[in-house]
């Protein structure tokens, strides 16, 4: 857990003047955003995630830090892994969205890092995301 808190910490130090400096500041909505996440990964596995969120909007486009932990749903179906419970992640996203709809459906992207136990060992491994929803989100990892 002290990994993840000191790699959560190195991309909100590292990123947040680029976030900061993403637009104009009369522009700028900084935002803090809980979420769940239903997902379906690259070894199709259909997982579900909680997630925070740290980041600022502008006209038509979001940046954001984001920590969660990602848990399997369907056991049984887990043939590579059978021992999946679940692991952590720390990912900076972007993506776009039209600010002239009434429901604005979020689309985007994230690059990070997974931490996560195997055989008793601290891991840590990269991390891809592709993502669209608003308020529960879809994701490909």
């Amino acid at each position: 857990m002290k990994k993840i808190k000191k790699y959560f910490l190195l991309c909100l130090v590292v990123f947040t003047p680029i976030i900061c400096s993403a637009g104009d500041w009369d522009g700028v909505l900084f935002y803090i955003s809980p979420g769940i996440r239903f997902g379906w990964d690259f070894e199709k596995k259909f997982t579900f995630s909680t997630k925070i969120s740290v980041g600022c909007m502008f006209e038509g486009g979001f940046v954001n830090i984001t920590y969660g932990s990602k848990y399997p749903v369907l056991q049984d179906a887990y043939v590579t892994d059978p021992n999946f419970e679940k692991y952590d992640y720390v990912d900076v996203q972007a993506g776009f969205f039209n600010p002239k709809e009434t429901l604005t459906l979020y689309t985007g992207g994230g690059a990070g890092l997974i931490f996560y136990k195997e055989d008793g060992v601290n891991k840590s491994a990269h991390r891809i995301t592709v993502f669209s929803g608003c308020i529960v989100f879809s994701t490909l990892d």
